[in-house]
């Protein structure tokens, strides 16, 4: 029988290499894709209003002509009902700021003329909970999100108060302009100061 010659076995000796190392990295990289895998998540809270935010308040002469970006910016450990973010997230919505025509009344039983739109942003989501299954460690973060907003018309009565009418119906009632501005910062307050019966 004849024997390779040591060039052969050389080269076999190589294949034999590059097989095992070809088997190696598969297998290598096959465990680095399972332990990727090796987080759950849940989401503990879905389609939440999240945020609340007053942008500005236009009249007439100060309507934009152009769409500007507008940012909620939520800071890493901001709590989310009761739940602390893990890491910082900006949400964004492009809006024109219009304000009124100078014509239209505040309700059709009302002669006051609208003089501003308020406008206030809402975020709405999912809450999202990440588990690591080896350390235990959580992380949240929102998911799923939009934003909506709300053009409010109101009537400036003077330096400090405005009259406003309820989304729901025509009534009216004059309340302070900080107060206002105050209550569409705050997600809890938000639809009493714009909805009421």
């Amino acid at each position: 029988m004849r024997r390779l010659s040591r060039k052969a076995n050389v080269l076999f000796f190589a294949i034999g290499i590059v097989v095992f190392l070809s088997v190696a990295f598969i297998i290598v990289n096959k465990e680095d894709k399972e332990s990727e895998k090796q987080y759950s998540i849940a989401l503990i809270a879905e389609n939440q209003k999240l945020v609340s935010t007053y942008v500005d308040s236009v009249s007439h002469e100060q309507s934009s002509l152009e769409y500007q970006p507008y940012d909620i910016v939520l800071e890493k450990g901001t709590k989310i009902q009761d739940i602390p973010l893990t890491s910082q997230q900006t949400f964004t919505k492009y809006l024109k700021l219009e304000g009124p025509d100078g014509k239209e009344t505040l309700s059709s039983e009302s002669d006051q003329v609208i003089t501003h739109y308020a406008y206030s942003l809402l975020l709405i989501g999912d809450i999202q909970e990440t588990t690591n299954i080896h350390t235990q460690e959580k992380t949240y973060q929102i998911v799923n999100a939009r934003i909506s907003y709300d053009q409010i018309p109101f009537v400036l009565k003077d330096q400090n108060h405005i009259i406003i009418k309820s989304q729901s119906n025509d009534k009216e009632k004059t309340v302070e302009l900080q107060e206002f501005m105050n209550a569409l910062k705050n997600i809890e307050k938000r639809n009493d100061m714009i909805v009421w019966s």
